[in-house]
């Protein structure tokens, strides 16, 4: 072996950069093998959902579901990933266990999208007609898991925690039929109807996976279910009867809201609507809205203790608002196709922030709450956020995104920070476009003549076609 002294030298007067040089990978590529959506039929047929929710000792949701094909080869499930409503990527995937599919009785090999977690692959076999899938949602037992969303005497079945769909559809052309074993005894509401009950299952119509994600039951030991009118119900459930004592004249105020709501936006976009109301501190608070329904969840002296659950009576009116402002009629960049596509969310202050403006409203002129109240909610909603340091770096606009940005997660520093503040912001912005409507009107008109004419224009086209003898989906606005 020739000896060389000098290489050493050589190697310490190399430069750094030529030594980096040495190594210098590529990225390895991103293939998107999800198909995108299509505004097609699911050609594989109705997908039918069974739902096991009884076992409230452990907290468990068992499913079993089954997913017709079309024909062999590579599909995609997806678990619903960006949920309406949550303006955010929060769908449950760490809730999700025990996966299993099956085609004529064999199991087969799933993989999750490397990039996507929220996709399973699978390979569809030859001759097969349908996938059998199996798998259990693991609600959280305590709050440092999440919501809580059972206990021993209620629960929240959201569908997007017990159901897979396939990829490569808009969710409004894949037909569902589900069911759902209930804890025996208990009553169940959703804007769903049920078609048959046998025992504690209860089967529903059918209707498209979007209509079901935007369905959610409520179903509780103790219950009550009130007739507020205009085709509206108050489905109220409570960790104990005791809660359930409400008094005329409380009913009457709500509803005065349900007859106050359907006059100030001068039309009636469901056929009828739940209010799913859980008086709970052992299930999770909710405040979730929906088209024909809402999640409502306050503490459980919301009626026994009326004049000190007045911070809990705004929520009704906020979430029944959001039928008309924020489902009806929806900002463009949240409408999404499927449950896979990110939602933007630049609108949020006409999304939530009109809707925090008629939801005050409607609170006063329902009798929920005083005119005084309103007035000194709105006051400090306004001495809030002039001392809130956070508005001289970061515009409003720019909190539109902050349920992206932080997942609504507790901050530190939120005066200088801000959070959503698109929610009270918003709503002293079209505080002030109804004194701006008001100003310019010399009185005559204000905010309220906005809302009904916005439907006004839908009535008239509605009669338009009608006249030219086209027919007209009232759920997405247009001609047939």
């Amino acid at each position: 072996m020739t000896f060389r002294p000098f290489a050493p030298v050589v190697l310490c007067l190399a430069s750094p950069l030529a030594l980096a040089a040495n190594s210098a990978p590529q990225p390895a590529p991103f293939v998107d093998t999800i198909p995108p959506p299509r505004d097609v039929d699911y050609p594989g047929g109705t997908i039918v959902l069974k739902v096991d929710a009884t076992d409230l000792d452990r907290a468990i949701m068992r499913v079993e579901e089954t997913v017709p094909v079309a024909g062999a080869g590579p599909m995609t499930l997806l678990l619903p990933k960006w949920l309406p409503g949550n303006h955010g990527p929060r769908g449950p995937i760490d809730k999700l266990a025990g996966l299993m599919i099956k085609a004529s009785g064999k199991v087969l090999t799933w993989k999750r999208d490397p990039v996507d977690v929220f996709a399973f692959h699978i390979d569809v076999p030859e001759g097969a007609k349908a996938l059998d899938l199996s798998f259990q949602f693991l609600s959280a037992t305590d709050s440092d898991q999440g919501r809580i969303v059972m206990t021993q005497e209620m629960l929240d079945l959201q569908w997007d925690s017990v159901s897979l769909y396939p990829a490569g559809y808009f969710t409004r052309r894949i037909p569902v039929t589900a069911s759902v074993v209930y804890p025996r005894g208990w009553r169940a509401f959703t804007a769903l109807r049920p078609t048959a009950a046998t025992g504690d299952t209860v089967r529903y119509g059918t209707v498209s996976y979007e209509v079901l994600q935007d369905s959610p039951v409520y179903a509780g030991k103790y219950f009550r279910s009130d007739d507020l009118g205009q085709g509206v119900s108050l489905d109220t459930i409570a960790d104990d009867p005791k809660y359930l004592v409400i008094k005329p004249d409380q009913m009457l105020r709500h509803r005065a809201l349900v007859d106050q709501a359907v006059k100030l936006f001068g039309a009636r976009h469901f056929d009828h609507y739940d209010f799913l109301f859980s008086l709970s501190d052992r299930m999770g608070g909710n405040g979730l809205e929906h088209h024909r329904s809402s999640e409502d969840g306050v503490d459980p002296p919301y009626f026994t203790e009326w004049d000190a659950s007045l911070t809990d009576h705004n929520l009704l009116p906020h979430e029944f608002t959001h039928s008309w402002n924020g489902k009806f009629r929806r900002p463009a960049d949240l409408w999404t196709p499927d449950f896979r596509t990110p939602m933007r969310d630049s609108l949020l202050w006409v999304y939530e922030g009109q809707t925090q403006f008629w939801g005050y409203v409607l609170e006063a002129r329902s009798g929920l709450a005083s005119k005084a109240d309103m007035l000194d909610a709105l006051a400090s909603i306004g001495a809030n956020l002039d001392i809130r340091r956070g508005r001289d770096w970061r515009s409003l606009d720019d909190t539109t995104n902050d349920p992206i940005v932080s997942a609504r997660r507790p901050k530190g520093w939120v005066s200088w920070q801000r959070s959503e503040d698109y929610y009270n912001e918003g709503l002293l912005i079209w505080l002030e476009t109804d004194a701006i409507i008001r100003q310019g009107t010399n009185g005559a008109k204000g905010m309220d003549d906005f809302a009904q004419l916005r439907d006004e224009r839908r009535r008239l086209r509605r009669a338009d076609l009608h006249d030219r003898g086209c027919r007209y989906d009232a759920e997405h606005g247009h001609a047939l």
